[in-house]
């Protein structure tokens, strides 16, 4: 319990929000009519011989804006089938993002490369186009951005950086469901984008998923090919042409996910609405505000930031993280650590204890002590807010209120 509960009164949000009702009885419907198609005509929900998994793999590229999909079992299967389809050599680097989900980086080391983590924008989570810089050698082939809390990254000048170095950009939205950068999708900007379907993002296909969107067909044949162990779709080949994954999505979860890409465009501005709601109603606070945008940037608020400026307060984050949600706000003081110094990357620990792929004769020993120190700085400065599609505009009143009691109590 926080200080100003101690102090007396009542917290602000004296009940819980409604919970998010993520499925609804469309997508029973579509499910129950699938399950009715294979009773009466055999077989099961895997793809080859269904017809979900085609339908939503059109349908999603074509809400992304971009010519092809690949869909998958999971986010992480659509960052590793985005790095597989590269072909990428051993010891070869990928620019990696700092703060992130750790399966945006196990793909990298799983295919027996090298990450290096580029900075971000102090005043957001996104990698820049001068961070990428900073960490490029010889030996880098891709960049994989994230577009973290449903924010895009700034790509413009990341694209034209990946241009002049000839390098492969991948977009990860697994947090960005329709978040736009200057009019366009995110997924559609860089090389490939990929995808998580998981339940706790903006769209799901029953629990888990994933997708791999691209305008270039070689990129988009190599990413399906790498996600059913190398199979050899778009040639003429007669045996599998690498070495790959069983990642298929099934027919069962494309069609959850085909009724709720329908739903998307609503969710995602419901979420925005909120947002601006939220911001409206903390406009005249002194020590916090909603997170920066880039200019151009439309984002989906996979959760909200909350920047904290403590040199404006008598107490730090964690206590005015501490007393918000005392006031009933569903809030944490952070995201998530940083993802180099997490256990398994600063000691090594990708492959039992061989150090691999960073000690191997291919590899390269990477120095990441502090290397992102832009991103430490971002790190401490926000706490998270969340929200969802289902909540009304009354509870980002009912949120808004709360901030301002709690930094009217610890403001100098």
């Amino acid at each position: 319990m926080s200080q100003l509960a101690i102090d007396g009164g009542s917290p602000v949000i004296q009940s819980p929000f409604a919970p998010r009702l993520l499925i609804g009885q469309e997508e029973r419907d579509a499910v129950m009519a699938l399950f009715d198609r294979v009773m009466a005509g055999g077989g099961g929900f895997d793809r080859y011989g269904g017809q979900e998994v085609d339908a939503y793999e059109q349908a999603f590229a074509a809400f992304c804006g971009t010519a092809f999909a690949t869909a998958n079992s999971s986010g992480t299967a659509a960052v590793h089938a985005a790095i597989g389809a590269l072909r990428l050599e051993p010891g070869d680097e990928v620019v990696s993002a700092p703060i992130t989900d750790p399966g945006a980086i196990a793909p990298v080391l799983m295919q027996n490369c090298i990450p290096t983590f580029a900075d971000t924008d102090p005043e957001t989570f996104n990698m820049t186009a001068e961070g990428i810089e900073k960490v490029l050698t010889d030996r880098t082939r891709a960049v994989v951005v994230g577009h973290i809390a449903g924010e895009p990254a700034d790509m413009d000048p990341i694209m034209a950086l990946a241009e002049a170095r000839g390098l492969v950009v991948i977009e990860d939205c697994s947090q960005a469901h329709a978040a736009e950068y200057r009019g366009r999708r995110v997924g559609s900007i860089g090389h490939m984008g990929a995808f998580s379907l998981m339940s706790g993002k903006h769209h799901t296909t029953g629990g888990q998923g994933g997708a791999v969107v691209t305008n270039d067909e070689a990129m988009y044949w190599n990413a399906k090919r790498f996600s059913d162990r190398g199979k050899p779709f778009g040639s003429d080949a007669g045996e599998n042409l690498f070495m790959g994954l069983n990642y298929r999505m099934t027919e069962l979860e494309a069609c959850i996910g085909r009724v709720q890409l329908k739903k998307l465009p609503a969710m995602t501005e419901s979420r925005r609405r909120f947002a601006e709601r939220l911001q409206q109603g903390i406009v005249d606070c002194k020590a916090v505000r909603l997170g920066k945008i880039v200019d151009g940037g439309k984002p989906t608020y996979w959760f909200g930031r909350l920047r904290v400026h403590e040199s404006a307060l008598k107490v730090d984050k964690a206590q005015f993280a501490k007393a918000l949600a005392a006031e009933g706000v569903p809030c944490s003081e952070t995201y998530t650590t940083i993802m180099y110094k997490q256990k398994w990357i600063a000691e090594r620990q990708a492959y039992g204890q061989s150090g691999h792929p960073w000690t191997a004769d291919y590899g390269r020993e990477v120095d990441y002590t502090d290397c992102c120190p832009n991103a430490e700085h971002a790190m401490a400065a926000h706490m998270l807010l969340r929200w969802h599609e289902d909540q009304s505009l009354a509870d980002a009143d009912l949120i808004a209120q709360a901030i301002v009691k709690v930094e009217q109590a610890y403001r100098k």
